[in-house]
């Protein structure tokens, strides 16, 4: 266990909650329309432009999202030519800034620090995937550094063997939307900014641009907040395995929630993206994901949400993250 990175990730939670604590006590109509803001933390995938979940505020209002993430992966797997061992964990604090403007414009900026190291979630996830009858893999029987990242194809090489902390890519979305009845349909863009040279993991140097089609909303008379997005990204030129990294891919996000409460929720996320890569390697092709979250708001408007994050199926993605968020 990294106790230096389990001290600052503990602070950061504390301080999130306290700020939550202070917002209120008194509960509020939940926030029907939140999307979660996770996708894919496999490294390969995240130092893209892959688009977070759209974007959610209402009219001539501001919304500001703090995220902390904790993801974890133990594997070792060769394919033909292919190699790919991985023994890290990363974790994320992340800045969201959305603003709706003129009268059917929104805007967000999306920026996030990572670190990446030996964390302290290896214990739990294989007590968690004991207590499920799931399977370990390969957790344990490495013997790596804990903070270890090596691929090799005999002509293409990505190591990472050291702690890291680096600035994520920025992303910037802008969405025009329409009301439905019930909720409304956005049509939006998102392109990637490059921000780092730490590491190619971390960002992988490209101009990367999605267009997204979207629609959400929530049933008054069956308290099932729901959302679905379709979209397309166009990469840039990435110094990511650059002989092997696909020019475009899609990417599909699906919602479905339950208020139990006018103030607490619970939510599911499905998130599906084509490969990045030509490989053999699962984690490097399509993968998918499934988060589940519950959130409770405040009367003053503060919402304090936490969630776990598990690959569907299995070896495609980052094998399980942890997270908490506070927005306004």
């Amino acid at each position: 266990m990294a106790d230096g990175a389990l001290a600052r990730l503990r602070g950061t939670l504390a301080a999130l909650c306290v700020i939550g604590w202070l917002a209120g006590s008194a509960a509020h109509a939940a926030d029907a329309d939140t999307w979660l803001p996770y996708r894919d933390a496999n490294p390969f995938v995240a130092a893209s432009g892959l688009p977070f979940a759209p974007p959610v505020v209402p009219a001539g209002s501001w919304h500001v999202e703090a995220i902390v993430s904790a993801s974890n992966t133990e594997l070792a797997t060769r394919a033909g030519a292919e190699s790919l061992f991985y023994d890290a964990e990363m974790h994320e604090v992340r800045l969201m800034l959305t603003h709706a403007f003129a009268e059917h414009w929104l805007a967000r900026a999306t920026l996030g620090s990572v670190s990446v190291g030996e964390g302290f979630l290896d214990g739990f996830i294989e007590d968690w995937h004991h207590a499920f009858g799931l399977s370990n893999g390969d957790r344990g029987r490495l013997h790596g550094n804990g903070h270890e990242i090596r691929y090799d194809d005999g002509h293409a090489q990505v190591t990472l063997a050291r702690s890291l902390r680096a600035t994520t890519p920025l992303l910037l979305d802008v969405a025009w939307y329409q009301p439905l009845r019930e909720g409304r349909w956005l049509l939006g863009a998102t392109v990637k900014l490059p921000t780092s040279h730490a590491s190619v993991l971390v960002d992988d140097r490209a101009v990367d641009a999605s267009l997204w089609l979207a629609a959400h909303g929530s049933a008054a008379q069956t308290r099932l907040p729901w959302g679905l997005r379709l979209g397309w990204m166009q990469r840039g030129d990435a110094e990511l395995l650059p002989q092997r990294a696909r020019g475009h891919l899609p990417f599909l996000d699906a919602r479905l929630g339950w208020k139990l409460t006018p103030a607490w929720d619970v939510t599911a996320q499905l998130q599906w993206h084509g490969a990045l890569y030509d490989s053999h390697i699962d984690y490097l092709r399509q993968a998918s994901t499934l988060t589940l979250s519950s959130g409770w708001r405040w009367r003053n408007g503060w919402t304090l949400r936490g969630g776990v994050v598990e690959d569907v199926p299995a070896l495609h993605a980052q094998d399980v993250t942890l997270f908490l968020t506070l927005a306004r």
